[in-house]
């Protein structure tokens, strides 16, 4: 009873801290995933070549706005000190780390989602060989979009209502001497935590297929075996 007693006191005040930010941020970075599956799979079955309909290229344009507040978690970890010093000497790895953990872990899975349908909607199209650039270009857009967001405070719907003030900002803050290496830092850290993402989810789901597939031809090898 005793680590009960140490870990449920501390991981309320984990959540008490920071639950509504948490759940606002990820809200925000899975707007993206709903803005692909209607930007990527409404447009599949077309032609191959892209899409001239201002109302897609328009869902483009905000699927790309919204898309830097997932990989934007990983900034959130600049609040992870705070709530280690206000834990004082409660326990940290047990409370504090896995609640950051699963909060980082959903964005970058919303943003590997984002681009699978992205990669799938470029293969459907015979454009395959512009994935990787594609993704890359990607990386950047999202780096310099997480650099507005953390130090200029930017979000994602100012550029709309906002244009002229907005643009002001951007050239304010892209002209200062430490962007360059702030976004950066930003783009190896987006590429990094998609490559992991990606690697460890497409792994996961092909073991489970193996899975699948393995107890389907050892039930039809036995077919005295109990219907389950």
């Amino acid at each position: 009873m005793d680590p009960v007693k140490t870990v449920a006191p501390s991981l309320a005040g984990v959540l008490d801290r920071n639950l509504f930010w948490m759940v606002w941020n990820s809200v925000l970075a899975w707007i993206p995933v709903a803005l692909a599956l209607l930007v990527f799979r409404n447009a599949r079955e077309d032609e191959r070549r892209l899409p001239i309909s201002p109302v897609w290229w328009g869902g483009v344009v905000l699927l790309l706005l919204f898309l830097p507040n997932a990989p934007y978690v990983v900034t959130d970890l600049v609040h992870l000190r705070d709530d280690i010093r206000a834990a004082g000497n409660g326990p940290v790895v047990t409370t504090i780390l896995p609640v950051y953990g699963v909060f980082i872990v959903s964005g970058f899975v919303a943003y590997y989602l984002v681009l699978a349908e992205l990669g799938r909607f470029l293969e459907a199209r015979g454009l395959a060989a512009w994935r990787t650039p594609v993704t890359l270009a990607v990386h950047l857009l999202c780096a310099v979009g997480v650099f507005l967001g953390r130090w200029v405070r930017l979000n994602s719907w100012e550029p709309v209502v906002q244009p002229r003030g907005t643009f002001d900002r951007m050239m304010l803050a892209l002209s200062w001497n430490w962007a360059p290496v702030l976004i950066a830092a930003v783009f190896v850290a987006t590429a990094l935590g998609h490559f992991v993402t990606r690697a460890v989810v497409e792994a996961g789901v092909d073991s489970a297929r193996r899975g699948a597939r393995l107890l389907r031809t050892r039930r039809f090898a036995d077919p005295g075996a109990p219907p389950g």
